[in-house]
């Protein structure tokens, strides 16, 4: 399992940051358990993520609020297009796991393949994945952040 943060690079494009395997802890209060953070916010609500250069999607996320969702991607066809293949962003934290399924994640530096069990943080930058023969699908966790200043 790995844990993809992104970021920005230094154009302003989104870019995958940090791309490091999760390696669960043991819990010392629990034997036989481990965890390991995959995110953390430190205030609340999260601050304004940074301006984007693609669509905005206003899904009307209030500040602060949280949306738990899943998203199932067809598989791709010969063509390679598909619906929201366009890079695109929201004024949210999104938290997303590939429960299944593989594909690329199109950010603004170009393709970077995802598959069943990463993790995906992306506080509001253009992305959009384009899923892979079979299809995939995400988990997804968002929280509301305000507009860019």
């Amino acid at each position: 399992m790995r844990r993809l943060v992104l970021g920005l690079d230094a154009d302003g494009r989104s870019c995958v940051a940090e791309d490091t395997e999760i390696v669960p802890e043991a819990i010392d209060a629990l034997p036989g358990a481990a965890a390991a953070t995959l995110f953390a916010t430190t205030q609340s609500p999260p601050p304004p993520c940074a301006p984007g250069l693609g669509t905005l999607v206003n899904d009307q996320l209030t500040p602060g609020l949280v949306r738990w969702f899943v998203v199932e991607h067809e598989p791709r066809t010969s063509s390679g297009d598909h619906p929201g293949a366009e890079l695109h962003h929201r004024n949210a934290i999104d938290l997303v796991v590939v429960l299944e399924g593989a594909g690329d994640l199109i950010l603004g530096d170009g393709p970077h393949a995802v598959s069943a069990g990463d993790c995906i943080v992306m506080a509001g930058l253009d992305h959009t994945l384009q899923p892979g023969p079979d299809g995939c699908r995400l988990m997804s966790f968002a929280i509301g952040t305000p507009p860019p200043e």
